[in-house]
């Protein structure tokens, strides 16, 4: 994985001390079954949510970005937010946030979100209220409380920033992990690269879930401030960095380590972490062996247990009674899946 961030001028280097690198320890691992429901045409699956009977699926490419499936049917009910860059348009990668009567959707790519009224049966959005115009750098949003946004990304002042309801800032807040030896002294903009972030928040609490590639993270929303409660190794990690006039690069370098964690998500009960546990160097060759992995934890950030799919997956929601995950799986080609949870 090489990425490229904004342009600084300086290089780094890693000199001094590190957290110690503990890493989660699960006393159980049970296998869950796949149940498939509807094969899907998608390139590239960025992110599937469920809200009543329907299952929303993003892609990064296509006509349109968002395509919605009927759980009782199995079938595709029809597509939203189509892709180009008119009126009522929208361009890729996307996030969204639905509900029964309101989609909330955020372009990364261009720094806004806008709220919708939306017209379920129709399938149809309206823009409600003002166009939300966010900080440069922005990346992953996640509701924390009553109006208010955390949002990660690309910050030199801090790792996190919390915005109001019209993406004012409100705050910069937040430290980075410090497993490696000398990460302290990396520049946050490398940092936050190769540590890129995303959320999952408890449908009461004021906390929010935040998983890396190997680390999660609990954050408790506290007035005006993200405060962390727990920071714990998913999987042992090494990156380097390089910064010139041409901008900031971060990758790992080692190809024996895992590719980690790829996604959350997470109920009033529990966090789901996906993980793969292949190598990167085979996640670069294309030549992964083993089926993806979901690591369990409560949310005082205690490991649970392990599910072990029988298939490869992309992305996961959880059903609202904590009873099966939905899933995009690898079947061979994108599938929609349910996994079952055992008890």
């Amino acid at each position: 994985m090489k990425v490229q961030l904004f342009p600084i001028l300086f290089m780094g280097v890693l000199t001094g001390c590190s957290s110690p690198q503990k890493e989660y320890v699960f006393t159980q691992s049970v296998p869950a079954k796949t149940e498939v429901l509807q094969e899907i045409l998608v390139s590239i699956p960025m992110d599937i949510k469920k809200q009543g009977d329907l299952l929303y699926v993003s892609d990064f490419n296509g006509d349109s970005l968002l395509s919605c499936y009927s759980i009782s049917e199995r079938h595709l009910v029809g597509k939203m937010l189509p892709q180009g860059q008119g009126a009522g348009e929208f361009l890729s990668p996307v996030e969204f946030f639905p509900a029964d009567s309101t989609f909330f959707v955020h372009n990364r790519w261009h720094f806004t979100a806008q709220d919708y009224s939306f017209d379920l049966p129709a399938l149809s959005i309206r823009p409600q209220g003002e166009l939300m115009r966010l900080p440069m750098g922005a990346d992953h949003l996640c509701p924390v409380s009553g109006s208010r946004w955390a949002v990660s990304g690309v910050f030199e002042e801090g790792r996190f920033m919390l915005l109001d309801g019209e993406g004012h800032p409100i705050a910069t807040c937040g430290s980075f992990p410090d497993y490696q030896e000398g990460e302290e002294a990396v520049p946050n903009t490398a940092k936050a690269m190769f540590h890129q972030s995303q959320f999952g928040s408890h449908p009461s609490q004021k906390r929010l879930a935040c998983v890396t590639s190997h680390v999660l993270e609990l954050w408790d929303c506290d007035g005006g401030t993200l405060t962390l409660k727990r920071r714990g190794l998913l999987a042992p990690y090494h990156y380097r960095f390089e910064a010139g006039p041409d901008g900031v690069f971060a990758e790992s370098d080692q190809a024996d380590a895992v590719v980690g964690a790829r996604g959350l998500t997470v109920s009033g009960s529990f966090i789901y972490v996906l993980y793969n546990p292949n190598t990167q160097q085979m996640h670069d060759e294309r030549n992964e062996t083993m089926n993806s992995e979901i690591w369990v934890f409560d949310w005082e950030g205690n490991p649970v247990r392990k599910l072990l799919p029988d298939v490869q997956v992309s992305c996961i929601c959880v059903d609202e009674t904590d009873t099966c995950l939905y899933a995009i799986v690898a079947a061979p080609d994108y599938c929609i899946g349910r996994i079952a949870i055992p008890d």
